[in-house]
């Protein structure tokens, strides 16, 4: 009898022990902090913004107060990233003569895949820092920083792409048209660019080649313009790559399936463009990435970046191709010329 009540006690005190550990967790919980207690903000949208540079100086001030209950998606953190990093150290407003990519990357605090307000601030003050020292450890004459790009992957890491310009001593110019008015016009300008006494290897000179003239082509002349000397950058918009199945030329080309973009198929050797197709590239290129946006309108767009990517696909034959890849932004100018087209 007396072992029976003292197993019934031993069962009593087990249940009582269960019930207050029980509401002494839910007690902990209840005063456990809320992880996610911020809002997401909505994704910026340059396209509906009158006036992106008011914007941006304001986001600049609010981002000061590091508040955490605001967060932004990776992408949108980027974005910002990119823009403040070209209004803060960037121009494209500058004559320049030849120009470098590089990449740095950093590590940024990443919360439930979204980065909160006072770690974007953190982020961004670290950007700083690593583009000031990048800015130290280049020595070319006017040097200057062209345009940043941003971006955050769900790792942490983050990818800030730079394009810098630069003048050198001297430097030596090398049936349809689609960039320029007309066959003269491609002529002079091809033959300004492109020399008969060089070798363009598909993947190494001539893709070089072409990114180096795409770069250099157009970026002296902007018809929307502040006052002499005033400062000019891009805020990032979009990014499109040319591959050769999707842009054929309704007029016939040498390249496979008659694309407008390099693309051969090789049984053996090298290939070499001749003077003629690099012409013929050019034109195209330009074509394409202006035609982007002609088709599909952003308010104020302009080609940021042009890359032209050799890509080798070793089957027999062989294929040889370009990428054209081309990033679009918007020109942010001390007076905006208006409200965006929609």
């Amino acid at each position: 009898m007396n072992k029976s009540k003292s197993i019934i006690a031993i069962m009593f005190l087990a249940i009582v022990a269960t019930a207050v550990a029980f509401v002494s967790c839910k007690k902990d919980n209840e005063n456990a902090p809320n992880t996610k207690a911020y809002t997401v903000q909505q994704a910026a949208d340059i396209r509906q913004m009158e006036d992106p540079l008011a914007y941006m100086k304001d986001f600049k001030k609010k981002l000061t107060e590091s508040k955490d209950n605001e967060a932004f998606n990776l992408d949108d953190a980027a974005w910002h990233l990119a823009c403040l990093a070209n209004l803060d150290f960037c121009n494209v407003n500058v004559e320049y003569d030849d120009f470098q990519f590089d990449t740095l990357e950093m590590q940024v605090n990443v919360t439930d895949g979204v980065i909160l307000l006072g770690d974007l601030r953190a982020a961004y003050e670290q950007m700083c820092t690593e583009i000031l020292q990048f800015k130290k450890g280049i020595s070319h004459c006017d040097q200057n920083l062209y345009y940043i790009n941003v971006a955050i992957g769900a790792d942490s890491n983050a990818k800030i792409a730079v394009m810098s310009s630069y003048t050198i001593a001297s430097k030596s110019l090398g049936d349809h048209t689609w960039y320029f008015e007309d066959d003269f016009l491609a002529y002079v300008n091809c033959y300004e660019n492109f020399s008969s006494d060089s070798t363009y290897v598909w993947n190494t000179t001539a893709s070089n080649e072409l990114t180096r003239v795409l770069n250099l082509f157009e970026h002296h002349e902007y018809e929307i313009s502040g006052p002499n000397g005033s400062q000019i950058y891009y805020f990032p918009t979009r990014n499109h790559t040319f591959n050769y199945p999707n842009c054929p030329d309704p007029y016939g080309s040498d390249y496979l399936y008659n694309s407008r973009t390099f693309a051969v198929t090789v049984t053996s050797g090298t290939y070499i463009l001749s003077r003629q197709e690099m012409c013929y590239c050019l034109d195209s290129y330009l074509g394409l990435g202006y035609d982007f946006i002609n088709d599909n309108l952003y308010s104020y767009e302009h080609p940021m970046c042009w890359k032209v990517t050799p890509v080798e696909i070793s089957n027999w034959p062989k294929l040889d191709y370009h990428k054209l890849y081309v990033e679009y932004g918007r020109l942010i100018t001390p007076n905006p010329p208006g409200p965006p087209v929609d």
